[in-house]
């Protein structure tokens, strides 16, 4: 059997007046997701548990099937195995945005998309500005980096530091989230290195020149030490591959024993490589068993608020994504394809959100329903419910009949 898990990032969101009380995804054109929601099956499951917050690291360590109340340490662990970083029992990880801090307020968590290229020259400086102190910066992709710092009674710390995502904070004033707590007055004196050395970056005075937002500073969060997860291959008998411009969803591949591939020119935003992800992801399954392929775009341009963007995100993922994908799953009796978001994105709030998002699964195996769209309001009038999300993709993989009973049976 071959298996494709279409991850479309902070997908589903609450009704807009703007949209005519309709979502973005249902607002949007998606004959694909609709196809797949006619043959298949729609139903909802909540990745994000409720006592844990929202976040892509939760949500898809829970549509990897892995229970977040085990497994999750931190959501800069994963990046860092992501990027071949093994953390050391002493050290901590921490995720590290270039963001545009102006006038009190976040306006930019991204600092304007700054490239990657940008990127890598700034974060050397960062290193030169820290010197003398136990922590080293490594390069990520655009804004997305990494801090790891060293010291046995440091990390105990640091572990328990309040730190606020950025992204949750958009528009905001971001002095009442700056760090509380154990580690607070370490991170502050971190940050407060680093400003200079980014104020004087040509990269910047690039940047600000072109009327684009600077990296006017760092904001370090997501803090953990290395987790311990069960591979595919053990728990599953599956061999299989990852896609994403992410380095979360990357390192959680690479706990997961799954082969990471990496597509030129994939972004994480509306210009990303869609053709080549899809590419790779196809030739991967010629020698592999399973493949997630995921999707940030959706995720991103809410939490700009930008609801016009975002549908285009969504109907970019129905057309260039998830329709090829359909089409080779069809084509064949030992297929089977998984769409869904890992949590809600609102645009009202630009910001994640827990409860249940739908799903849409069909191919072999999967019994046709009665939806006759993809959308959050149709999942939610059909009988396939999963309230422990971390079910759902085990469900996929191991269930020889799917059907809204079996579901409920397998996680129950």
């Amino acid at each position: 059997m071959k298996y494709l898990v279409l991850i479309g990032d902070g997908m589903a969101d609450y009704p807009l007046a703007e949209l005519g009380d309709r979502t973005p995804l249902d607002a949007a054109s998606t004959p694909a997701m609709d196809e797949a929601a006619r043959k298949g099956l729609v139903g909802q499951f909540c990745p994000i548990p409720e006592d844990l917050p929202p976040g892509s690291d939760i949500g898809n360590l829970s549509l990897f099937g892995y229970d977040p109340h085990q497994t999750f340490t931190g959501r800069a662990p994963l990046e860092a195995a992501s990027m071949g970083i093994a953390l050391d029992p002493d050290q901590i990880a921490f995720r590290c945005n270039l963001v545009t801090l102006r006038d009190g307020v976040m306006e930019s968590f991204t600092s304007g998309h700054i490239t990657s290229e940008e990127a890598a020259t700034i974060i050397p400086s960062l290193n030169a500005a820290v010197d003398g102190l136990p922590i080293r910066f490594h390069a990520g992709v655009s804004y997305r980096h990494l801090a790891i710092l060293t010291g046995e009674a440091l990390i105990a710390d640091l572990a328990r530091a309040s730190c606020t995502p950025p992204h949750n904070i958009t528009g905001q004033p971001y002095a009442p989230h700056l760090p509380q707590g154990p580690g607070a007055e370490w991170l502050a004196e971190i940050a407060d290195r680093c400003r200079p050395a980014l104020a004087a970056h040509p990269a910047n005075a690039a940047r600000a020149a072109a009327g684009k937002p600077a990296a006017t500073a760092i904001w370090l969060w997501g803090q953990g030490c290395a987790p311990r997860m069960e591979t595919y291959p053990k728990r599953f008998g599956l061999s299989g591959s990852v896609i994403s411009a992410v380095d979360l969803v990357r390192g959680i591949g690479v706990c997961a024993g799954l082969r990471v591939i990496r597509v030129p020119g994939a972004t994480g935003y509306l210009d990303t490589n869609y053709a080549g992800k899809v590419a790779a992801a196809l030739d991967s399954l010629e020698d592999a068993d399973f493949v997630f392929v995921h999707v940030e775009a959706p995720d991103e341009t809410a939490h700009e608020g930008r609801i016009d963007l975002k549908i285009q995100a969504i109907e970019d993922f129905d057309g260039k994504v998830v329709a090829p994908c359909l089409d080779y799953t069809l084509a064949r009796r030992d297929a089977r394809l998984l769409v869904a978001p890992d949590h809600i994105t609102a645009i009202a709030t630009k910001t994640h959100a827990g409860g249940p998002v739908p799903f849409v699964m069909c191919g072999a195996g999967v019994m046709p329903g009665a939806a006759t769209r993809y959308s959050e309001e149709q999942a939610r009038h059909m009988k396939a419910y999963l309230g422990e999300g971390h079910r759902l993709t085990p469900a996929f993989l191991r269930l020889e009949t799917i059907t809204p009973e079996a579901l409920a049976a397998y996680a129950g």
